[in-house]
């Protein structure tokens, strides 16, 4: 999802198969990445007169990420759920309409919302860095959407995490996976490596360790995740294609539509092998 050919280098760790963009890009520069090329912050609009349609898959996804957070936590009206990363907040709108409770969302730009500040007005959300919350929060549920595979400081903010938050806070991560069958059969072409948005790519086993080490426990660890792994094939897809991706994509969404339906099958291995995401969840050591 860029507009050139710039080629970019991963690594990979010996031990534990940790993979690592390197170099980085500097941060500074960084946002030069996310230009019209970059699909999600186009969003539903990119999909022309079927962008009502595009509206209700993606209410029907927050609706399984409010499911996925009610699954692994109690929740109260003075519980809070923040969400890292919050991009386009719809996931704590839906939060805010289905459980009733506080939310808080961050992320290093407001390109997501500021646009439609009047759709979010009631949600507390704040252009920063994980550094910068207060060490009094305390939140509930922590949620990462998408998020640590793009952090260039995970095990330090993981562990800012833990610090502070409480004994019982759940902490729920969905990320691309590194060791996955749509990672193996697209290999350069895998939507995964999202050069150079992804910093990192993780397998269940070194994902695992990072948490440990920044002073998490890993309740669980799901071979799949909220996000349809469809997606990963189809954006893999089209990279084979070449295509260009700062298009109008209303002529693909009819090819998309049918793909989704014949992906069906496939999914029916996905607990039993990780299709091209998963899911961690856990709680402070």
């Amino acid at each position: 999802m860029h507009s050139n050919k710039e080629m970019f280098n991963f690594d990979q760790c010996t031990e534990c198969k940790f993979v690592f963009l390197n170099p980085r890009v500097p941060l500074d520069q960084l946002k030069n990445y996310y230009t019209s090329y970059y699909l999600p912050y186009r969003g539903a609009k990119s999909w022309g007169k079927f962008e009502q349609l595009v509206e209700r898959s993606q209410r029907k996804l927050d609706l399984r990420r409010v499911k996925r957070v009610k699954e692994t936590h109690t929740l109260t009206s003075s519980s809070l759920i923040l969400d890292v990363g919050c991009g386009k907040p719809s996931f704590l709108k839906a939060c805010q309409q289905e459980l009733n409770c506080l939310n808080m969302g961050i992320d290093f730009t407001d390109e997501g919302w500021k646009n439609q500040s009047d759709d979010y007005a009631e949600l507390d959300l704040q252009v920063s860095e994980i550094k910068d919350l207060p060490s009094s929060l305390q939140p509930d549920v922590i949620t990462m959407w998408h998020y640590l595979e793009h952090d260039y400081s995970t095990l330090e903010n993981l562990t800012y995490l833990k610090s502070i938050s409480k004994p019982c806070t759940s902490l729920i991560i969905e990320i691309p996976n590194f060791d996955s069958a749509s990672r193996k059969k697209y290999g350069k072409n895998w939507a995964g490596w999202h050069t150079p948005r992804h910093i990192s790519l993780f397998s269940p086993h070194n994902v695992e360790l990072l948490l440990q080490k920044s002073g998490w426990k890993v309740s669980k660890l799901l071979t799949y995740g909220t996000m349809d792994s469809y997606l990963l094939y189809w954006m893999s897809d089209m990279e084979e294609k070449g295509i260009k991706w700062d298009k109008n994509m209303e002529d693909e969404f009819w090819e998309f539509v049918l793909g989704m339906v014949l992906f069906i099958p496939k999914k029916w291995m996905e607990k039993r092998s990780s299709l091209g995401i998963m899911t961690v969840i856990a709680t402070p050591q």
